[in-house]
């Protein structure tokens, strides 16, 4: 009996330490999901094969993760009043590539095995898959992480180390993770392939001190080309190589950078200028084995970091839980009665595409993709009454209400607004000479609609590339995404004072904007002259206005945007080659639009038993 007794101690041991901490083990999708790290890594080679920024984005992304809420996918909630972890001033930097790496991903394990593995598990994967796509270490990844219920922007502040800390405050941030200060020189490694916005280091080339604006401890040679690559008032979009020797390979380099003093923030050159830490950075320098081990330890601690498991938290259900036989039992006819009413629309005025296209964008960005765009209040203070919503034209409105009224006659109480609005949205694309693609449905009507909620949430005819990118990361959308939906203006219109200010009052300089080609700026002179009626409005494609193609990207290269926020995408560095490529590679820039259109519709939807099936769109049910 005692023997027995020891037997099963000691089995429960050995079950112990192979769960490891949190209850994780390798094995742990086995039977429920066998191809589950294929599938992943699949995704996140095609994601690497169009951007090499996936690299760093998601290896950035799952620390951030990590070190607020703990490893589970707290980060990825989009949160339609700007509040969600993703929101907090820490995380407005974390590029859009990361988020869409880890959606994808999560997208096609669905498919194969659904309701099974958590988002916080794929984003595990998918950062050791992007370390060995770059050149890196590989390691077996323990699994068995459920989702956080809680993504809150208030709780990031104090979570995260800062480009100016100093190795006290890194040893003390890390330790709260049950991570060693040879777990923090070795994740600080990463850093080899990561970048950095030229605001988060800048102070070390003009303002280190009374005595010396250039940080002393930087190379002198280094100094200078960062302030070449980072003049002051820079845009703040651009960023550097925090790596300038290797900075597209996983290797040591980053702590040779350091011992030749060229570590880009003070965080980073305090592991080599403190004499604790001094050892261990030369060590990494010498030997890149030895880095390569500690790193593979320190990444498998960092993803036991307050893990979910067992009952805790959840598994999330892919993105919104659409899909694209939503209505086949309940309303199999649902995609040709829509499109009938807005073909017919459609022959009654040419408008219906941008206003319907618009109206789509607007809901999306302001709730989610859920119709309360639609709801009118008595007392005007919906969303449609928003200073930035009395521009969209009716017949979008109109679109969707007639719609509406046919879709009811035949499948009453079945399909939402929202849905019908999605469907609608792809229907105008290709009635102007668009692709068409499948639209997933699913989504439920809101419950909330209120002007209030508006401000802040819609891109600005004057926002530079920094502002886009930041608004349309927080609806996780990446810069070729909010470049592939900015040529929807190619059938677009616009009245005169949204750009009134590029002809008229630019600057004290030049009344006309410069990077406005002059027969143009004399054209639209000509259609808004100033104080001209406000109802007057003008095509934001003047060569093919009604016709959906590449023409928008072809007028931004010939200076003829009608936006400031139109032209910065071909002016920036940043964007320019996504603009010219869409504006040589017309089956390209529809291949993008087609997949930011799809992702745009996933936007904060309501599924399942959240929200109602509205029966007029613009009342909430009694």
């Amino acid at each position: 009996m005692e023997v027995i007794r020891r037997g099963l101690i000691l089995l429960m041991v050995f079950m112990i330490l192979q769960k490891g901490e949190g209850q994780l083990f390798e094995n742990f999708y086995g039977n429920s999901c066998p191809n589950l790290e294929s599938i992943v890594k699949q995704e996140v080679s095609t994601k690497f094969s169009q951007t090499f920024v996936t690299i760093p984005a998601t290896l950035r992304l799952f620390f951030h993760d990590c070190f607020v809420e703990g490893c589970d996918a707290s980060i990825m909630i989009s949160s339609p009043n700007g509040d969600a972890e993703k929101d907090a001033a820490d995380n407005l930097s974390l590029a859009g590539d990361g988020f869409d790496t880890v959606i994808k991903a999560k997208q096609a394990v669905e498919k194969q095995c659904p309701g099974v593995v958590s988002c916080a598990d794929i984003l595990a994967l998918a950062s050791r898959d992007v370390v060995v796509l770059s050149g890196g270490p590989s390691w077996e990844v323990e699994l068995g992480r459920r989702d956080g219920l809680v993504s809150q922007a208030s709780r990031v502040p104090g979570n995260l180390p800062e480009p100016e800390f100093n190795l006290i405050q890194l040893n003390t941030i890390f330790a709260r993770n049950n991570l060693t200060q040879f777990d923090m020189i070795a994740l600080s490694g990463a850093h080899t392939v990561g970048f950095s916005h030229c605001s988060r280091f800048a102070n070390r080339l003009y303002s280190f001190s009374p005595s010396s604006p250039v940080d002393p401890d930087l190379d002198p040679t280094y100094a200078q080309q960062l302030m070449q690559a980072c003049p002051q008032n820079v845009d703040p979009s651009i960023a550097i190589n925090m790596d300038p020797v290797t900075p597209q390979t996983f290797d040591n380099m980053y702590f040779q950078n350091l011992v030749a003093k060229k570590g880009l923030f003070t965080s980073d050159d305090v592991l080599f200028t403190n004499a604790a830490s001094q050892p261990t950075v030369t060590d990494f320098s010498k030997n890149p084995s030895d880095f390569n081990g500690a790193f593979i330890t320190a990444m498998r601690k960092l993803g036991r970091v307050g893990v979910k498991t067992g009952q805790a938290g959840e598994i999330r259900r892919g993105e919104g839980q659409l899909s694209q036989s939503f209505y086949n039992v309940t309303c199999p006819k649902v995609e040709s009665i829509v499109r009938k009413v807005v073909e017919k629309k459609f022959n009654q005025t040419f408008v219906t595409v941008p206003a319907t296209l618009r109206l789509f964008f607007h809901d999306c960005f302001v709730e989610g993709c859920d119709a309360s765009i639609m709801i009118a209040s008595p007392n005007g203070d919906a969303e449609k009454d928003a200073s930035d919503n009395l521009s969209l034209a009716g017949d979008g409105f109109d679109t969707v209400i007639k719609a509406k009224h046919a879709v009811e006659a035949k499948c009453p109480r079945v399909v939402s607004c929202a849905d019908i609005l999605a469907i609608a949205a792809r229907d105008v694309i290709t009635l102007a000479g668009g692709p068409s693609f499948k639209v997933e449905l699913g989504r439920r009507d809101g419950l909330v609609s209120q002007a209030s909620r508006v401000a802040g949430k819609l891109p600005e005819p004057n926002f530079n590339l920094s502002q886009h990118n930041t608004i349309f990361a927080k609806n996780n959308l990446t810069q070729t995404d909010m470049i592939a939906l900015s040529g929807a203006h190619t059938v677009g219109f616009s009245h005169c004072s949204r750009f009134a200010n590029r002809l008229y009052s630019f600057s004290p300089s030049s009344p006309v904007d410069p990077d406005l080609d002059p027969t143009y700026a004399q054209q639209l002179k000509q259609a808004c002259p100033q104080n001209v009626d406000p109802r007057i409005a003008i095509d934001m494609d003047p060569v093919t206005p009604q016709t959906f193609d590449n023409k928008y990207f072809k007028n931004l290269v010939a200076k003829k945007g009608l936006f400031t926020s139109d032209e910065v995408l071909f002016t920036n560095p940043a964007s320019k080659p996504t603009v010219v490529h869409f504006s040589k590679k017309q089956n390209h820039f529809k291949e993008a639009f087609i997949t930011a259109m799809r992702k745009l519709g996933r936007v904060g939807v309501k599924t399942g038993k959240a929200g109602e099936i509205r029966l007029d769109c613009t009342a909430f049910n009694s």
